[in-house]
């Protein structure tokens, strides 16, 4: 019991230690989101994040919670180290938040899509936004501010290093100099006011300055108007307005993002425009924001929506006056395909939708309205001025239609006229007016001679032109060779080709050929005078094999004809290695080659060197392989002639498999005549194990972690009595006569039923005792049970029918 409680005291804590602490940054007071890294969870947060004392004042920290964060930033007090630091790390930051009073609850809000481009760009957090005061790199135009810290070294002839506050009044004040006015200046200007006033005390010729920002000022803004969380904000003075509305989440699905405002003691200041962010980025935009500023988000006004192709359909915001030609810009501007040269615009005028065309030389110039929506139209797919050549000759493909050009001049411009230019006809395939084709030969050969022959034709838009090569009539003949060579396959015939010469362009003879023979069969005869061919189907050619693979002369100049075939046949004695496996308590076990096809078991374990004194006879294992052919159904695709044809194959593949073939060593090894002594083939393994003296029991037992078990062997004991001694016996859920027993070799034996009362096999070493349990029949579904009252209820109805019937018919015949 006592490590029952201590094992679950234990698991609890290493759960505690390894969970994850899940913090809603929404529930944290957003002063102590500046301690957080940029773009990190609050889990992040480490030591070495918290800022100076002194800043922590300026942040508006009361005393108590400055000396709550000193403590978890130096490790004393309640954060003081205990020894387990993986502990420690979760441990701690657990505490310092608990002490703000936060909860520990995971965020899970989700946005939709935005309604107008751009309003995303704040959901998906797609801008910086520094949530840490600390190491922020400030741009040349951030305007220096009371609660900055300025880092200024400089280093060479001259060294200086100190990190200076921005006083309330806007000052620093260096050592070894007065104090220095700093408060408004962007931070170029300020770094060079620096290198001038260092320059009294320094050598700032011969010296280099660098200016920092090492803390950003805390600035408390109002983001209200159609954002998702409006509020007031406290985040580094370092994010400019496009940062500051990260944390609000952004304009919300009303919100705009042309016209946001900066207001400054009840007056706008300044404007933003995402748009303009996006597609004109420029770093003197920036627009830093200042302590108590409200950010303003208004509604939307003059939503656009672009369709057709453009690179970017969407829903846009158009500022008053913007034209078409802006619109589309934003949109990415036209696709490859798109129709440019006139635009649809459609209007609400009046209660209803009007069609305006907008030619390209006026998208600049026309406006767009709140409700408009711009179509930009495809142009068609069908290809113009265009005519086609086709052949194996020449550049086949597509060429300028050109107006007067006449067919002999296409035909140079294709590269077709060369020395095997079919001259005899050459083919022209014509649109007519009615969309029907007319098909026209010409010749060649006559328009080479004379331009201005008739036949040289002049030529029409979409024509298609085909031209022959004299290769497109040559025949290729071939000839094959199958068998016992190293490269068989389909090889180039040419006239005065010899057996000697295809069995060397096929890799010569295999060893396997030997002894053999070399037949040549003939499909066809061939005519040299004529170049015809005649079928015939005959054997022509019985070559012998001699010895070191030579054929005699007159065959090595037996001349081959097209299509003949020459198998080059194994030697029937020739058989390679046949090997089988040996493994366990065999004196020398491994791979043996089998001497003869006839080998049998024992003669294989004699050469081993017999078997070992621990080998266990009834245990003996063999196994075979037996070869299975698979044919899987493939689809091939071919095309031809811009057409995809589908064919349906079956691929024949070969799969090998073990099965357990029965084997009584003891016979085996006893009489080489035994039937158990087996002709060993290729691939067999015999596994011949260790003495075993344990018992195995398994299946439906009682009383058994893991349902099985294992006993010591007993002489001439039978299956009940190891099932009742030792596994608890038979339940009554157990069929006894269904007990099987798997021997060592791999038998299976089931208990003898003889009524009354069953027989279970008797128990060999390492045998396994199977236990079942009764099989139960299973109902056939809607099956009702029978009603016997209602079936004899029935069957004397039809009796007494049958009664009064016969009564009836010997009244009738006795009248």
């Amino acid at each position: 019991m006592k490590k029952l409680i201590l094992l679950s005291f234990s698991i609890l804590f290493t759960l505690g230690v390894n969970a994850q602490i899940d913090i809603d940054k929404s529930k944290i007071n957003p002063a102590y989101l500046k301690f957080l890294p940029s773009n990190a969870n609050p889990e992040d947060l480490r030591p070495s994040d918290i800022p100076s004392e002194q800043v922590l004042k300026q942040m508006g920290l009361s005393d108590d919670e400055i000396a709550e964060a000193m403590d978890f930033k130096n490790g004393t007090g309640k954060y003081a180290k205990n020894g387990n630091e993986a502990v420690e790390v979760n441990d701690n930051l657990s505490k310092f938040y608990e002490t703000f009073g936060d909860t520990l609850v995971a965020d899970t809000t989700t946005y939709p899509k935005a309604r107008i481009y751009g309003q995303d760009v704040f959901r998906n957090n797609e801008l910086s936004f520094y949530q840490k005061a600390l190491d922020a790199k400030a741009p040349e135009n951030y305007k220096v501010g009371s609660g900055d810290e300025i880092s200024i070294s400089v280093w060479g002839y001259s060294e200086f290093s100190e990190t200076l506050l921005v006083d309330d009044r806007g000052y620093i004040t260096p050592s070894s100099y007065g104090r220095i006015y700093v408060k408004g200046l962007t931070f170029k200007r300020m770094r060079s006011l620096l290198k001038s006033k260092f320059s009294s005390f320094l050598d700032m010729k011969n010296s280099e300055i660098d200016v920092t920002l090492s803390y950003s000022r805390v600035i408390t803004v109002n983001i209200v108007g159609e954002v998702y969380n409006p509020g007031s904000y406290s985040i580094p003075a370092i994010n400019t307005a496009f940062n500051a509305l990260i944390a609000a989440n952004g304009p919300n699905q009303l919100g705009t993002v042309r016209n946001i405002y900066i207001k400054r003691d009840g007056k706008t200041v300044d404007s933003l425009d995402v748009y303009q962010f996006l597609f004109n980025p420029s770093r003197s935009q920036d627009i830093y924001m200042q302590d108590g500023d409200y950010l303003f988000v208004p509604p939307a006004k003059n939503i656009v929506e672009v369709k057709g192709a453009v690179n970017r359909p969407y829903t846009y915001e158009a500022k008053s006056g913007e034209s078409v030609a802006s619109i589309i810009k934003y949109a990415g501007g036209f696709t490859t395909n798109a129709f440019s040269d006139v635009i649809t615009l459609k209007r609400i005028e009046y209660n209803s939708i009007r069609v305006n065309d907008v030619h390209k030389d006026h998208a600049n110039s026309t406006s767009v309205n709140n409700g408009d929506e711009i179509i930009v139209n495809t142009i068609s797919n069908k290809i113009s001025n265009v005519v086609s050549v086709k052949g194996s000759i020449g550049v086949a493909g597509d060429y300028e239609y050109k107006q007067g050009e006449h067919l002999l001049d296409l035909l140079y411009r294709a590269k077709c006229i060369a020395d095997k230019t079919f001259l005899d006809k050459v083919y022209i395939v014509r649109m007519n007016e009615d969309r029907t084709k007319t098909h026209i030969a010409v010749n060649l050969g006559e328009i080479l001679k004379d331009k201005n022959h008739k036949d040289n034709i002049l030529l029409h838009e979409y024509d298609i032109v085909r031209v022959l090569s004299n290769d497109d009539f040559d025949d290729e003949f071939s000839v094959s060779v199958l068998g016992a060579v190293r490269a068989a396959g389909e090889f180039d015939f040419g006239v005065g080709m010899t057996l000697q010469d295809v069995l060397l362009q096929a890799g010569g003879l295999t060893q396997q050929a030997e002894g053999s023979r070399v037949e040549v069969s003939r499909i066809m005869d061939y005519d040299i005078s004529s170049n015809k061919l005649k079928p015939r189907r005959t054997v022509v050619k019985n070559i012998k094999i001699g010895e070191n693979l030579a054929l005699s002369t007159d065959a090595q100049e037996f001349t081959l004809q097209p299509f003949d075939q020459v198998f080059v046949r194994e030697n029937p004695d020739f058989e390679s290695a046949k090997n089988v496996v040996l493994s366990g308590e065999v004196k020398y076990p491994g791979t043996y080659t089998l001497l003869s096809k006839d080998e049998k078991i024992s003669s294989v374990i004699k050469r081993a060197g017999g078997l070992t004194n621990y080998a266990y006879m009834d245990g003996v294992k063999m196994y075979r392989k037996f070869e299975t052919v698979i044919e899987e159904e493939e689809e091939e695709e071919e095309e031809e002639e811009e057409e995809t044809l589908f064919k349906n194959s079956f691929e024949s593949r070969k799969v090998y498999a073990y099965d357990m073939v029965y084997l009584n060593m003891e016979k085996a090894l006893d009489s080489k005549s035994s039937k158990h002594n087996l002709v060993m083939v290729d691939g067999d393994s015999i596994i011949v194990p260790k003495t075993m003296d344990v018992v195995h029991i398994s299946g439906a037992l009682m009383n058994l972690e893991g349902n099985s078990i294992s006993a010591p062997h007993f002489k001439r004991r039978r299956a009940n009595y190891y099932v009742n001694n030792f596994a608890g016996g038979f339940t009554k859920d157990n069929k006894k006569s269904n007990t099987v027993v798997v021997y060592p070799n791999g038998i299976a034996k089931k208990s003898m039923n003889l009524g009354l009362f069953s027989i279970s096999p008797r128990i060999k070493k390492g045998s396994t005792i199977i236990v079942a349990n009764k099989i139960e029949k299973k109902k056939k579904e809607n099956e009702n049970p029978i009603d016997w009252n209602k079936q004899i209820e029935n069957a004397m109805l039809k009796v007494t029918a049958v009664l009064t019937l016969w009564l009836l018919v010997d009244r009738v015949s006795t009248q």
